[in-house]
Order: C-alpha cells, then sequence, then structure tokens
C-alpha cells in the first residue's frame, strides 16, 4: 500500500467511525452538555473529513497516473489549480459556514480568493457525489441507505456554445462586428474600397433564477443519517442549474424569465408533412453555410424527445439497418434529445441547429453577475427549529453574439 492509499485509507476509517457515532448519537433522548458538545464536534468535522477524502482520493489517482503523465497532459496551470481546489471543497461547506453567519475558510475560502468571486462558485454545482450507507442508530434498528438524488436532464449551454462570463455590476453589454471593412484589388492610381464598419451592441441586465430549502432539526433526528442535509442541500442546487438550463434555452423574456435562446432565434417554416429519411438528412444538409459549418462533422442539431425518436426509428428502406439518427450522429457533431426541448405544438416540435466551425470564438453568451451562488434568509425558522436556505443567481438575457453560427429548425413528428 502506498503512502497516498493509506492516507485515504485511514480517512474513510475516521469518516466510518464518525458517522456511526452520529447516528448513535441522533437517537440520544437526553442529552448532557458533553454529549452535545461531541455531537457538535462531530458534525463540524464532517464537511473537513469529505474535503481530506477527496484530496486524499485525487492524490492516489495522480499518483497512479504518474508524474510524467501529469506533466506532459498540456492541460492550462490554472485550470489544473481550480480543479485541485474543486476537489477539495464542497458545497456543504459553502452552506454551513453561512448558516453559522461566518465567512468560508480552508479549501472554499481558497476556492473563492482564486476564482475572483462572491458566493458559492458556478463549478461547485456538479455530479452528486457517492456516499456510504449510514449504519443504523442505537435506538431506530434502521440501517439508511445513501438517500437517492433527483434526475435531471444533462446540461446542454455548453453542447450549444453559450457563454456564461462573470459579471460585477451594471449592465451587460456586448458588441458585433456586423458591416466587417472590405477589400478589394485596384488599378494603378485607383483607390481601394473604403467602407466604415459598424458595431452593433447588445445589452442584458440581470434577473433572479433561484430556489428554497426548508428543513427541520427534527427530521434530521428522526432519520439519523448524516447525509440527509447533505442531499437536500444538493437537491436545491441541482434544482437551481436545471432551471439555469431552461431558462438559457426555452425563457420566453415574460414576467421574471429570461429571453432563451428560442427567443433570439426566427421561427422557421412549419413543414408539411411528417419527417421521413430525406427530411432529416436534408435539415442537417442545410447546416452547411461554407462559413460556420464547412462539412456535416461541424453541424450539431439538439432535438426534443419526440422527433429523437422518430429519427431513431426513421429507416432508409425496408432492409437498411442504420436509423436517421444514427446516420445524423455518425455524420455530424451531434445529434441528441434533450428533455427540456419544447413540447411538439400541432404535431411540429422545433430545434436548434448549431454550427462549430470556428472553435473558440464566442456565438452566444449569457451573463452571471459575480460569478457565483448567493444564500440568504437562514434564520427565519429559528424559533421553530427550522433552516431555509434561498440559493439565488442573478443571470441575464442568451444574447446571439454570431447569429450564423445557429438556426431554429422544426420537424413534423406526426
Amino acid at each position: 500500500m502506498t503512502p497516498e492509499q493509506k492516507r485515504l485509507h485511514d480517512i474513510e476509517t475516521r469518516q466510518s467511525r464518525a458517522r456511526a457515532r452520529l447516528s448513535e448519537l441522533g437517537g440520544t433522548t437526553e442529552w448532557t452538555d458533553d454529549l452535545r458538545a461531541e455531537f457538535d464536534a462531530l458534525e463540524s468535522s464532517v464537511p473537513d473529513l469529505e474535503r481530506e477524502y477527496r484530496a486524499a482520493k485525487l492524490a492516489v489517482q495522480t499518483a497512479e497516473a504518474g508524474s510524467t503523465q501529469t506533466r506532459t497532459t498540456g492541460e492550462d496551470p490554472e485550470k489544473r489549480e481550480e480543479a485541485e481546489l474543486r476537489s477539495r471543497a464542497s458545497l456543504t461547506g459553502f452552506i454551513l459556514a453561512a448558516a453559522k453567519g461566518r465567512a468560508v475558510t480552508g479549501a472554499e475560502a481558497e476556492l473563492v480568493q482564486h476564482l475572483g468571486v462572491e458566493g458559492i462558485p458556478l463549478c461547485m454545482f456538479d455530479a452528486p457525489e457517492t456516499r456510504a450507507a449510514t449504519p443504523a442508530p442505537a435506538t431506530g434498528g434502521v440501517n439508511f441507505d445513501p438517500i437517492l438524488p433527483a434526475v435531471f436532464a444533462p446540461s446542454i449551454a455548453a453542447e450549444l456554445g453559450i457563454d456564461m462570463p462573470t459579471v460585477e455590476s451594471g449592465t451587460y453589454a456586448t458588441g458585433t462586428l456586423t458591416t466587417p471593412l472590405t477589400a478589394g484589388a485596384a488599378e494603378k492610381g485607383a483607390q481601394v474600397p473604403q467602407t466604415a464598419g459598424a458595431i452593433t451592441a447588445q445589452t442584458a441586465t440581470p434577473k433572479r433564477v433561484g430556489g428554497s430549502l426548508a428543513i427541520a432539526v427534527e427530521d434530521v433526528a428522526a432519520i439519523g443519517a448524516a447525509n440527509f442535509e447533505a442531499i437536500l442541500r444538493e437537491n436545491v442546487s441541482l434544482v437551481l442549474s436545471d432551471e439555469l438550463d431552461r431558462q438559457i434555452l426555452t425563457g420566453d423574456g415574460t414576467g421574471g424569465d429570461l429571453n432563451g435562446i428560442f427567443e433570439a432565434l426566427a421561427d422557421p417554416s412549419a413543414p408539411s408533412a411528417v419527417a421521413d429519411w430525406a427530411a432529416f438528412v436534408q435539415a442537417q444538409a442545410q447546416g452547411i453555410d461554407g462559413l460556420w459549418a464547412t462539412e456535416l462533422s461541424q453541424v450539431v442539431i439538439m432535438a426534443g424527445v419526440e422527433t429523437y425518436r422518430l429519427a431513431a426509428s426513421t429507416f432508409q428502406g425496408a432492409d437498411a439497418e442504420e436509423s436517421a439518427a444514427a446516420y445524423l450522429k455518425r455524420m455530424g457533431a451531434g445529434f441528441m434529445a434533450n428533455a427540456r426541448m419544447p413540447d411538439p405544438a400541432a404535431d411540429v416540435q422545433p430545434a436548434i441547429l448549431c454550427r462549430k466551425g470556428k472553435p473558440g470564438m464566442r456565438t452566444a453568451v449569457s451573463p452571471v453577475w459575480n460569478g457565483a451562488i448567493s444564500i440568504d434568509d437562514i434564520y427565519s425558522g429559528a424559533r421553530k427549529g427550522e433552516r431555509f436556505f434561498t440559493l439565488s443567481a442573478l443571470v441575464g438575457d442568451v444574447i446571439v453574439t454570431q447569429p450564423g453560427a445557429y438556426s431554429q429548425i422544426a420537424f413534423q413528428v406526426a
């Protein structure tokens, strides 16, 4: 066993003992000062143990991969440092600090300082962690398996090339050179063309997207599960991420909604017949414009579930083995379904075609003020033994900075 593996094993043992003792204390009916002090100390140690565990696990993985491979990956040093800090920080650490009215410390403070944000950095809202089963409390007799998280559709903002830059304050504005300068050949003594460039500016103001969690301390004690609060906090974060994605995709700008990417794109003509093999292939081929996409491998189609199902069951002929969905995926940069896409209206379902022939160029943007999630309203139920956690993000409308990179298309599905 290597030193890294030994340290990981020691931390796992300490985690198991801490969780077992917390579960045992959770069933206590007569509290003494010593028991309360022990319970508080153990509860405070759990987030630290989680951070130590992730750091130790990362050290084991790094050691196994080999230092030579690590040096030659070509990964950006700043991104590598951010990933290392993220592996040691925890969402629970941020929320516990807010609940106690204190500033974050340790890995959380280092991550916030590294990113230059306030609140919870967006990078904390990722996949849920795997937890071990919680031992049965002494008086409960129930071995409580880890609480299963809610399931959400995968994020699509990155798939569609929508950047989310950080804004400190004020209105966000972005400019696009919509009338470029011109050039041309000229005879001797003649003038070259002269055209005034024009820049079109688009702006966005902050809109609030949030979610809230209320939890009673009696519920935590009754279940006796160390991950009870954590999974609920995690659910708030996932709900928030899901709503952010929904707003970025289908927000219609009414009320407090954002203007999503569908609102920024022109509506296509409704098809007159149910999509067949030729209709699917033609839709992908129309993505070729010779500028933003010069071949099919640079064309992505984000479709609704009904559209994808139809494509997956549509074949070129009776003896064909490859469906339209498989063909579009094989020939293009992606053909996928997402549950957040609009439902069919009059049997017609919209989709988004994204041209990715110019990597590295920003094509659409949705700004985030302060680049983080804020926490507030944590004390309003204190007299009833309740704790409230309200997470909020300030984001702006989706601005399509390069309209040529996107098209809204539609398929008749029935």
